[in-house]
This record gives C-alpha cells, sequence and structure tokens, in this order.
C-alpha cells in the first residue's frame, strides 16, 4: 500500500510545479481539491465494495457488449467471414480469422450513431448536465464545463465539447484547460469493446473496470485541474442558454442520424489509418534503433526507451515487483504509440490479474504524442477563436497524465486492503 500512497501524493505535488504561484495561498483551491480527493475515495470504495454500485457498472458493461455484438452482424452482413462470419476455409492451428479492423473497430460506427441520436433527443445533454451540476458543486467549475466533464465519461474528445459549442469562442484559459486536459485524460465509449475484446479471456470484467476507469479519470482530471489551473470565477453559474438551436446541434433525427454514420465511418478510417501510420513509423523508428547496440540483450526500440522512461511511472501506481517491466514497456507504447496498440500488447504480457487491472486504469485514455495534433486541430476547428490552444495543451498533456497516475494509484491503494 506504500508505493500507491507515495504515488498519489507525488503526482498532486507535481502538479504544483505547473500551478499559479499566487493560487497556492488561496484557501478556497485547497478546499476544491479537498473535496475533490473526498468523492474519488466515496466513489472508488463504492464501485469496489458496495454490490448495488458494482452491479450498476456490470450492467453498464454488458450494455456495450450487447452493441458490440450488434456491430458484428453489420459486419457479417457486409464482409462476411472477414467481418466475423464463419470462415469457407478450416483455420489452421495456431492461427486466428480475427480481423481488428473489420470486427473491432467498426463498433465506433455504432457509438457515434447513438451519441448523435441521443444527443438530439436531449437525453445525452439531459444526463450529462445532471452528472455535471455535482461536479459544478464540487470543483466550482462553470455549469458547461461540469457538464462537458459528464460527457466525458462516456463520448469522445470532440464530442462532449459540442455540447457547449455556442460557448467555446468565449471561454477563459482556465475553462480551455480543462476541456484540452479532459481530451486525452479519458477515452470514449465507442472504442471501450475494442480495448474490453483485447483483454478478453484474460480480465473477465475488464469492461467493467474500463467503464470505472473514464469515471475515476474525470475525478482526477478535474483534481489536478483545480491545482494548475484554478477557475478564476469559482462560484459562477453560467446557466446554459436556451435557444433550441444552441443546445440542439441537429435539426432532425434523421439528420442525426446520418451525421453520426458519416462522423462513425470517419472516426473509424481515422483510427484504422492512424493505427497503420503509427504501427509503420514504430517498425521503421525501430530498424533505425536496431543498428544501436542492445540493452540487456534485447534491441533497442521506441517502446522501450518510453518504457523505461514509464518505469517509475508503474513503480509508482503500486505494480508488483515481478510485472514492473513489463507494464512499463505497456505504458511506453501507450505514451509512444496509442492506447488500442497497449491493449494488445497487454494481453500478451504474462502479468498477474491485479496488474492487469491497474494497468487498465493507467491506458484507458488518450493520452500519447499523436493525440496531441489532433486535439490541437479538432479543438481548433470548434473553436476558431480560441487562439490559446496550441499554448495550453502541452500542459494540458502533463495534467492528464498525472491525472491518469491519480486514477491507478487510488485503484491500487483500496486492492491494496
Amino acid at each position: 500500500m506504500f508505493r500507491p500512497i507515495l504515488g498519489y501524493i507525488f503526482f498532486l505535488a507535481v502538479s504544483l510545479a505547473f500551478c499559479n504561484k499566487s493560487a497556492i495561498k488561496q484557501r478556497q483551491n485547497w478546499s476544491i481539491v479537498l473535496y475533490g480527493v473526498i468523492l474519488q475515495v466515496v466513489l472508488v470504495f463504492a464501485m469496489i465494495n458496495i454490490p448495488a454500485v458494482i452491479s450498476f457498472f456490470e450492467c453498464m458493461a454488458n450494455g456495450i457488449m450487447k452493441l458490440k455484438d450488434a456491430t458484428i452482424e453489420g459486419t457479417r452482413f457486409v464482409f462476411g467471414y472477414l467481418g466475423g462470419g464463419d470462415p469457407p476455409f478450416q483455420v489452421k492451428e495456431g492461427s486466428s480469422a480475427y480481423i481488428l479492423g473489420f470486427q473491432a473497430l467498426p463498433t465506433v460506427i455504432l457509438f457515434c450513431i447513438l451519441s448523435s441520436v441521443l444527443t438530439y433527443l436531449k437525453i445525452l445533454p439531459f444526463l450529462s448536465k445532471g452528472v455535471g451540476y455535482i461536479f459544478k458543486v464540487v470543483f466550482k467549475v462553470r455549469e458547461s464545463i461540469g457538464m462537458v466533464a459528464a460527457a466525458r465519461i462516456f463520448v469522445g474528445q470532440f464530442e462532449a465539447p459540442l455540447l457547449i459549442k455556442h460557448e467555446l469562442d468565449t471561454l477563459k484559459k482556465s475553462d480551455l484547460f480543462i476541456i484540452l486536459a479532459l481530451s486525452f485524460t479519458t477515452a470514449s465509449a465507442a472504442v471501450m469493446p475494442i480495448y474490453a475484446g483485447a483483454l478478453e479471456g484474460i480480465c473477465p470484467n475488464a469492461m467493467r473496470h474500463v467503464i470505472m476507469s473514464s469515471v475515476v479519470s474525470v475525478i482526477s482530471a478535474l483534481i489536478i485541474c483545480s491545482i494548475m489551473a484554478p477557475s478564476e470565477e469559482s462560484g459562477a453559474t453560467n446557466a446554459l442558454p436556451t435557444d433550441a438551436n444552441s443546445s440542439r446541434p441537429y435539426t432532425s433525427f434523421m439528420g442525426a442520424l446520418s451525421k453520426g454514420l458519416s462522423d462513425g465511418c470517419f472516426v473509424w478510417w481515422c483510427i484504422v489509418g492512424s493505427m497503420i501510420g503509427m504501427v509503420a513509423l514504430i517498425a521503421f523508428v525501430n530498424c533505425i534503433l536496431a543498428q544501436f547496440p542492445s540493452i540487456g540483450g534485447s534491441p533497442l526500440t521506441l517502446q522501450s526507451i518510453f518504457g523505461l522512461i514509464m518505469y517509475p511511472f508503474a513503480w509508482l501506481i503500486g505494480i508488483e515487483s515481478a510485472d514492473l517491466f513489463a507494464v512499463s514497456q505497456v505504458l511506453g507504447t501507450k505514451l509512444a504509440v496509442n492506447e488500442v496498440v497497449a491493449y494488445f500488447d497487454l494481453a500478451k504480457a504474462n502479468i498477474s490479474q491485479e496488474s492487469v487491472v491497474k494497468t487498465i486504469y493507467a491506458i484507458t485514455n488518450f493520452g500519447n504524442f499523436s493525440c496531441i495534433g489532433i486535439t490541437v486541430g479538432g479543438m481548433a476547428a470548434l473553436a476558431p477563436a480560441q487562439k490559446d490552444i496550441p499554448v495550453l495543451i502541452g500542459k494540458a498533456f502533463v495534467a492528464a497524465l498525472l491525472a491518469t497516475g491519480l486514477s491507478s494509484t487510488i485503484i491500487s491503494i483500496f486492492f491494496s486492503f
């Protein structure tokens, strides 16, 4: 238990290095951090120990996996055995007919459709506003920022800000910083089945932990942002406009459905292209690094370099000593490539069940270098008047990394009891 407690304190302390010096002396800011930590501790305790809460998250996990099964029906119809249907040949022993691009990644299309439809029907904004009110009370953020934070538990890094698109161009730096940090801190329900599918047969409750990770990490991000960028307008209510067009980006049900479909296809293609490009680029860089002397009998790779950098991170979050090296390599892959590749590396790592669970909370996010450019471009398109996005993006990335550390350590602390 000592290491994760030390890690939790360490990540909070590091965030102080990026804090405005004047904010350190403000008692109200420390009260916000304290209330945030209490909220996180109570929530994690409930998610791990209270049967009703555990059942709630299991139901959510089962629901998301049902959507994955529904997607497979569509891919089978279009792609046949490539999409998960029965192959018209005998699969050799040791081989697999599983094709990531046709059987797992298309899930994002269905999730984007549902996200658009639920936004049009005002269900998603209503739920986000309800949960966001809790964040508003605890962290003293604007109502709209709490709403985005709540939405980021499940929707993507660009879909969540769309809920307050009418405000994005006029947000202050502190609010914009929180939105940018949230972009890296969590993932999206659209890709959660991919994560859980990668660990199928290895971690029975993988989907439940993936969902819990998203919830815990949002709170972690708000705690870190309360230190690194305390809100200048504490207690502001900032009620959302009542104009229907401002909160309903879609004009009709079919318009929402078709827009979600086109966005889903675009996201699917972007993920496929990103994985092809990044894996190919990493392989090319590794070919160059292979010309250098090996370390410990293993060839030098980009993943191993970042893995060594992330070794202290793995130690601080309480990974078992026997699994430290393997987990640090997975963390390095997540940082250098993306979390999808990291999940498949985690599935191949020969580590304990407890280490797998702790690692889930460390890699279920968009905190990798390739997402920095994606986030800058996407947010600049949503808020063209905001010229501070490139200036804040680096600090927001660091905030997300520290928030990921908080999420992993708080889970490790409760697992140690």
